[in-house]
Protein backbone atom coordinates (compact mmCIF):
# COMPACT_ATOMS: atom_id res chain seq x y z
CA UNK A 1 0.00 0.00 0.00
CA UNK A 2 2.52 2.86 1.16
CA UNK A 3 4.43 1.83 -2.51
CA UNK A 4 1.07 2.54 -4.14
CA UNK A 5 0.77 5.75 -2.15
CA UNK A 6 4.36 7.06 -3.24
CA UNK A 7 3.59 5.99 -6.59
CA UNK A 8 0.51 7.83 -6.86
CA UNK A 9 2.60 10.92 -5.30
CA UNK A 10 4.91 10.58 -7.40
CA UNK A 11 2.67 11.12 -10.90
CA UNK A 12 0.60 13.91 -8.99
CA UNK A 13 3.86 16.03 -8.58
CA UNK A 14 4.65 15.60 -12.22
CA UNK A 15 1.37 16.44 -13.59
CA UNK A 16 1.47 19.63 -10.74
CA UNK A 17 4.56 20.95 -12.58
CA UNK A 18 3.03 20.81 -15.96
CA UNK A 19 1.45 24.07 -17.58
CA UNK A 20 -2.44 24.03 -17.31
CA UNK A 21 -3.62 22.87 -20.85
CA UNK A 22 -4.95 25.54 -23.14
CA UNK A 23 -2.24 28.03 -23.28
CA UNK A 24 -1.19 27.78 -26.47
CA UNK A 25 1.29 25.14 -26.45
CA UNK A 26 2.94 24.34 -29.67
CA UNK A 27 1.10 20.70 -30.55
CA UNK A 28 2.87 18.09 -32.01
CA UNK A 29 2.21 14.07 -33.01
CA UNK A 30 4.28 11.21 -31.96
CA UNK A 31 4.30 7.76 -32.93
CA UNK A 32 5.71 4.60 -31.20
CA UNK A 33 6.04 1.84 -33.27
CA UNK A 34 5.76 -1.41 -30.84
CA UNK A 35 5.69 -2.39 -27.40
CA UNK A 36 8.39 -3.30 -25.78
CA UNK A 37 10.86 -2.63 -23.42
CA UNK A 38 12.91 -0.51 -24.61
CA UNK A 39 9.99 1.70 -25.32
CA UNK A 40 9.28 2.00 -22.03
CA UNK A 41 10.83 5.29 -21.60
CA UNK A 42 8.10 6.48 -23.90
CA UNK A 43 5.67 4.91 -22.28
CA UNK A 44 6.88 7.11 -19.21
CA UNK A 45 6.72 10.12 -21.40
CA UNK A 46 3.24 9.37 -22.10
CA UNK A 47 2.15 8.56 -18.65
CA UNK A 48 3.48 11.77 -17.80
CA UNK A 49 2.85 13.69 -20.06
CA UNK A 50 6.59 14.99 -19.85
CA UNK A 51 6.31 16.92 -23.11
CA UNK A 52 4.09 19.06 -21.24
CA UNK A 53 6.25 19.87 -18.79
CA UNK A 54 8.34 21.02 -21.28
CA UNK A 55 6.06 22.98 -23.05
CA UNK A 56 4.58 20.68 -25.71
CA UNK A 57 0.70 19.67 -26.13
CA UNK A 58 1.80 15.80 -27.46
CA UNK A 59 -0.31 13.18 -28.75
CA UNK A 60 1.40 9.96 -28.49
CA UNK A 61 0.28 7.31 -30.50
CA UNK A 62 0.87 3.63 -31.40
CA UNK A 63 1.29 2.59 -34.55
CA UNK A 64 2.02 -0.79 -34.73
CA UNK A 65 3.60 -0.95 -38.85
CA UNK A 66 6.53 0.90 -39.23
CA UNK A 67 6.36 1.38 -43.30
CA UNK A 68 2.66 3.44 -42.09
CA UNK A 69 4.42 5.51 -39.67
CA UNK A 70 7.31 6.43 -42.15
CA UNK A 71 4.79 7.65 -44.49
CA UNK A 72 2.63 9.58 -41.81
CA UNK A 73 5.94 11.40 -41.16
CA UNK A 74 7.00 12.08 -44.57
CA UNK A 75 3.65 13.48 -44.96
CA UNK A 76 3.48 15.97 -42.14
CA UNK A 77 0.97 14.22 -40.18
CA UNK A 78 3.20 12.94 -36.89
CA UNK A 79 6.44 15.06 -36.29
CA UNK A 80 8.37 12.28 -34.49
CA UNK A 81 8.58 8.93 -35.18
CA UNK A 82 10.76 5.86 -33.28
CA UNK A 83 12.35 3.89 -36.05
CA UNK A 84 15.26 1.72 -36.79
CA UNK A 85 18.26 2.73 -39.29
CA UNK A 86 16.63 0.50 -42.14
CA UNK A 87 13.68 2.46 -41.93
CA UNK A 88 15.23 5.84 -42.11
CA UNK A 89 17.38 4.61 -45.22
CA UNK A 90 13.81 3.61 -47.14
CA UNK A 91 12.57 7.09 -46.28
CA UNK A 92 15.20 8.60 -47.83
CA UNK A 93 15.44 6.39 -50.54
CA UNK A 94 11.58 7.05 -51.60
CA UNK A 95 12.94 10.74 -51.21
CA UNK A 96 11.94 11.90 -47.92
CA UNK A 97 14.53 13.65 -45.90
CA UNK A 98 14.09 11.86 -42.22
CA UNK A 99 16.85 11.20 -40.13
CA UNK A 100 17.89 10.23 -36.98
CA UNK A 101 17.91 12.44 -33.96
CA UNK A 102 18.90 9.16 -31.10
CA UNK A 103 20.50 6.02 -31.35
CA UNK A 104 18.24 4.60 -27.94
CA UNK A 105 19.50 0.75 -29.03
CA UNK A 106 22.85 0.43 -31.30
CA UNK A 107 23.47 -2.90 -31.04
CA UNK A 108 21.77 -6.00 -31.76
CA UNK A 109 19.67 -7.01 -28.74
CA UNK A 110 17.85 -9.76 -30.09
CA UNK A 111 18.32 -14.11 -28.86
CA UNK A 112 17.93 -16.75 -31.11
CA UNK A 113 15.36 -19.18 -29.04
CA UNK A 114 15.61 -22.70 -30.30
CA UNK A 115 14.53 -26.15 -29.97
CA UNK A 116 16.36 -27.91 -26.84
CA UNK A 117 17.70 -30.18 -29.76
CA UNK A 118 19.71 -27.82 -31.90
CA UNK A 119 23.10 -27.19 -29.79
CA UNK A 120 25.04 -24.52 -32.03
CA UNK A 121 24.30 -22.06 -35.05
CA UNK A 122 25.39 -24.17 -37.67
CA UNK A 123 23.00 -26.81 -37.29
CA UNK A 124 20.52 -23.81 -37.92
CA UNK A 125 21.71 -25.41 -41.91
CA UNK A 126 18.25 -26.79 -43.40
CA UNK A 127 15.60 -25.26 -40.78
CA UNK A 128 13.50 -22.57 -40.19
CA UNK A 129 13.92 -19.58 -38.10
CA UNK A 130 11.18 -17.45 -38.03
CA UNK A 131 11.68 -13.09 -37.91
CA UNK A 132 8.66 -10.63 -37.63
CA UNK A 133 8.99 -9.30 -40.52
CA UNK A 134 10.86 -9.48 -43.90
CA UNK A 135 13.22 -6.39 -44.10
CA UNK A 136 13.33 -5.10 -40.22
CA UNK A 137 15.31 -5.28 -37.97
CA UNK A 138 15.15 -9.05 -36.63
CA UNK A 139 15.24 -10.19 -40.47
CA UNK A 140 18.73 -8.15 -41.01
CA UNK A 141 20.16 -9.10 -37.36
CA UNK A 142 19.44 -12.93 -38.32
CA UNK A 143 20.65 -12.49 -42.06
CA UNK A 144 24.19 -10.63 -40.23
CA UNK A 145 24.78 -13.47 -37.95
CA UNK A 146 23.90 -16.07 -40.63
CA UNK A 147 27.10 -14.77 -42.73
CA UNK A 148 28.93 -14.79 -39.88
CA UNK A 149 28.58 -18.36 -39.63
CA UNK A 150 29.34 -19.63 -43.20
CA UNK A 151 25.34 -19.69 -44.08
CA UNK A 152 23.33 -18.55 -46.81
CA UNK A 153 20.14 -16.62 -45.88
CA UNK A 154 17.18 -18.06 -48.10
CA UNK A 155 19.18 -20.81 -49.11
CA UNK A 156 20.82 -22.95 -46.03
CA UNK A 157 18.28 -21.37 -44.14
CA UNK A 158 14.43 -20.75 -44.22
CA UNK A 159 13.73 -17.33 -42.68
CA UNK A 160 9.63 -17.14 -42.09
CA UNK A 161 7.81 -14.21 -41.68
CA UNK A 162 5.51 -14.69 -38.83
CA UNK A 163 4.52 -11.53 -36.80
CA UNK A 164 4.93 -9.80 -34.09
CA UNK A 165 7.20 -11.74 -31.26
CA UNK A 166 4.37 -13.75 -29.33
CA UNK A 167 3.46 -14.97 -33.01
CA UNK A 168 7.19 -15.57 -33.24
CA UNK A 169 7.14 -17.75 -29.76
CA UNK A 170 4.03 -19.74 -30.17
CA UNK A 171 5.15 -20.86 -33.56
CA UNK A 172 8.12 -22.25 -32.35
CA UNK A 173 6.37 -23.64 -29.44
CA UNK A 174 4.13 -25.04 -32.37
CA UNK A 175 6.97 -26.84 -34.24
CA UNK A 176 5.97 -24.52 -37.34
CA UNK A 177 9.49 -23.23 -37.09
CA UNK A 178 13.06 -24.34 -35.71
CA UNK A 179 14.04 -21.21 -33.95
CA UNK A 180 12.80 -17.26 -33.59
CA UNK A 181 14.56 -13.93 -33.36
CA UNK A 182 12.91 -12.47 -30.28
CA UNK A 183 14.38 -9.56 -27.64
CA UNK A 184 13.41 -9.11 -24.06
CA UNK A 185 10.94 -9.73 -22.44
CA UNK A 186 9.49 -12.13 -24.81
CA UNK A 187 12.90 -13.95 -25.33
CA UNK A 188 12.69 -14.89 -21.62
CA UNK A 189 9.42 -15.63 -21.93
CA UNK A 190 10.15 -18.31 -24.42
CA UNK A 191 13.16 -19.88 -22.54
CA UNK A 192 10.92 -20.22 -19.53
CA UNK A 193 8.75 -22.20 -21.68
CA UNK A 194 10.97 -25.11 -22.74
CA UNK A 195 13.32 -23.28 -25.47
CA UNK A 196 16.39 -23.04 -25.07
CA UNK A 197 19.32 -19.98 -25.98
CA UNK A 198 21.35 -21.01 -29.15
CA UNK A 199 22.63 -17.06 -29.62
CA UNK A 200 22.84 -13.86 -28.05
CA UNK A 201 23.31 -11.41 -31.03
CA UNK A 202 24.06 -8.65 -28.51
CA UNK A 203 27.62 -10.71 -27.79
CA UNK A 204 28.60 -10.10 -31.67
CA UNK A 205 28.89 -6.22 -30.47
CA UNK A 206 27.91 -4.75 -33.76
CA UNK A 207 26.97 -0.97 -33.78
CA UNK A 208 23.47 -1.22 -35.79
CA UNK A 209 20.91 1.83 -35.10
CA UNK A 210 18.16 -0.32 -34.27
CA UNK A 211 15.69 1.81 -32.58
CA UNK A 212 15.48 5.62 -31.72
CA UNK A 213 13.38 8.70 -32.45
CA UNK A 214 13.72 10.44 -35.61
CA UNK A 215 12.31 13.14 -37.19
CA UNK A 216 12.22 15.24 -40.61
CA UNK A 217 15.56 17.47 -41.63
CA UNK A 218 12.89 20.14 -42.89
CA UNK A 219 10.74 20.21 -39.25
CA UNK A 220 13.87 20.69 -37.52
CA UNK A 221 14.89 23.42 -39.46
CA UNK A 222 11.84 25.16 -38.87
CA UNK A 223 10.98 24.41 -35.50
CA UNK A 224 13.87 23.40 -33.96
CA UNK A 225 12.83 25.01 -30.69
CA UNK A 226 10.14 22.36 -30.77
CA UNK A 227 12.39 19.29 -31.55
CA UNK A 228 15.05 20.66 -28.33
CA UNK A 229 11.93 20.37 -25.71
CA UNK A 230 10.34 16.96 -27.29
CA UNK A 231 14.46 15.51 -26.78
CA UNK A 232 14.37 17.42 -23.77
CA UNK A 233 11.11 15.22 -22.39
CA UNK A 234 12.14 11.69 -24.16
CA UNK A 235 15.63 12.48 -22.11
CA UNK A 236 13.76 12.79 -18.85
CA UNK A 237 12.13 9.87 -19.76
CA UNK A 238 15.32 8.23 -20.11
CA UNK A 239 15.90 9.32 -17.06
CA UNK A 240 12.89 8.22 -15.03
CA UNK A 241 13.18 4.81 -16.36
CA UNK A 242 16.99 4.12 -15.34
CA UNK A 243 16.56 5.57 -12.05
CA UNK A 244 12.66 4.70 -10.97
CA UNK A 245 12.43 0.99 -10.91
CA UNK A 246 9.25 0.63 -9.22
CA UNK A 247 7.84 3.36 -11.62
CA UNK A 248 9.38 1.95 -14.89
CA UNK A 249 7.67 -1.39 -14.28
CA UNK A 250 4.64 -0.01 -12.98
CA UNK A 251 4.52 1.36 -16.27
CA UNK A 252 5.92 -1.13 -18.23
CA UNK A 253 3.24 -3.71 -16.77
CA UNK A 254 0.49 -1.85 -18.35
CA UNK A 255 1.61 -1.59 -21.91
CA UNK A 256 3.03 -4.51 -22.17
CA UNK A 257 0.23 -6.43 -20.30
CA UNK A 258 2.83 -9.04 -18.53
CA UNK A 259 2.14 -10.33 -15.08
CA UNK A 260 5.41 -12.16 -14.08
CA UNK A 261 7.20 -9.29 -12.31
CA UNK A 262 10.46 -11.60 -12.37
CA UNK A 263 9.83 -11.41 -16.66
CA UNK A 264 9.53 -7.86 -16.29
CA UNK A 265 12.72 -7.20 -13.84
CA UNK A 266 15.38 -9.33 -15.90
CA UNK A 267 14.81 -7.11 -19.09
CA UNK A 268 14.88 -3.63 -16.71
CA UNK A 269 17.81 -5.06 -15.29
CA UNK A 270 18.83 -5.31 -19.30
CA UNK A 271 18.07 -2.44 -20.79
CA UNK A 272 18.91 0.08 -18.14
CA UNK A 273 22.30 -1.26 -17.14
CA UNK A 274 23.35 -2.62 -20.85
CA UNK A 275 21.65 -1.00 -23.55
CA UNK A 276 19.95 2.45 -22.87
CA UNK A 277 22.22 5.39 -22.18
CA UNK A 278 21.36 8.54 -20.44
CA UNK A 279 22.45 10.32 -23.79
CA UNK A 280 21.95 8.18 -26.61
CA UNK A 281 23.64 10.22 -29.41
CA UNK A 282 23.12 9.13 -32.62
CA UNK A 283 25.42 6.63 -34.20
CA UNK A 284 27.27 7.21 -37.61
CA UNK A 285 29.22 3.73 -36.98
CA UNK A 286 25.60 2.42 -36.27
CA UNK A 287 24.09 3.69 -39.62
CA UNK A 288 27.44 2.65 -41.82
CA UNK A 289 26.74 -1.05 -40.46
CA UNK A 290 23.29 -0.87 -42.08
CA UNK A 291 24.44 0.54 -45.33
CA UNK A 292 27.15 -1.99 -45.92
CA UNK A 293 24.56 -4.96 -45.22
CA UNK A 294 22.01 -3.40 -47.30
CA UNK A 295 24.75 -2.17 -50.63
CA UNK A 296 25.03 -6.25 -51.14
CA UNK A 297 21.60 -6.50 -52.60
CA UNK A 298 20.87 -2.36 -53.25
CA UNK A 299 23.65 -0.70 -54.26
CA UNK A 300 21.69 2.82 -54.42
CA UNK A 301 22.32 3.01 -50.47
CA UNK A 302 25.81 3.85 -51.38
CA UNK A 303 25.05 7.07 -52.29
CA UNK A 304 24.12 8.07 -48.65
CA UNK A 305 26.85 8.60 -46.39
CA UNK A 306 25.65 8.59 -42.27
CA UNK A 307 25.72 11.51 -41.71
CA UNK A 308 23.34 12.48 -44.59
CA UNK A 309 20.97 9.89 -42.35
CA UNK A 310 21.24 11.61 -38.63
CA UNK A 311 21.32 14.99 -37.09
CA UNK A 312 23.62 14.89 -33.72
CA UNK A 313 23.27 18.20 -33.06
CA UNK A 314 19.94 18.66 -30.99
CA UNK A 315 21.05 16.08 -28.32
CA UNK A 316 24.76 17.73 -28.29
CA UNK A 317 22.95 20.95 -27.62
CA UNK A 318 21.02 19.44 -25.12
CA UNK A 319 23.61 18.10 -23.05
CA UNK A 320 25.98 21.26 -23.55
CA UNK A 321 23.48 23.47 -22.00
CA UNK A 322 23.82 20.97 -18.84
CA UNK A 323 20.18 19.45 -18.59
CA UNK A 324 21.16 16.27 -18.30
CA UNK A 325 23.82 17.38 -15.37
CA UNK A 326 21.29 18.72 -13.46
CA UNK A 327 18.63 15.73 -14.30
CA UNK A 328 21.32 13.30 -12.79
CA UNK A 329 22.26 15.40 -9.90
CA UNK A 330 25.77 15.60 -11.48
Amino acid sequence: MLRTATLQAFFLLILLLQPAQGQGLPKIRAAYTSIAIQMDPIYIMKELNLPRKHGLEAEMLYIPVSSRAIQSALAGEIQFLTSAGVANINANLAGGDFVGLTATLNTFIFKIVSKPEIKEPKALKGRKVGISRLGGVSDAALRYALDLWGLVPDKDVAIIQVGGEIEEMLALQKGAVDAAVLSEPIATVALRTGSSLLFDLSTLGVPYSMHGFGTRKSFIRDNRYVVLRFMKAYLEGIYLFKTNKELALSVLKKYTRLDDISVMLTAYNEYSQKYIRAVPHPSPEGIQTILDQLAKTRPQVKKFSPNDLIDPTILKEIEESGFVKQLYGR
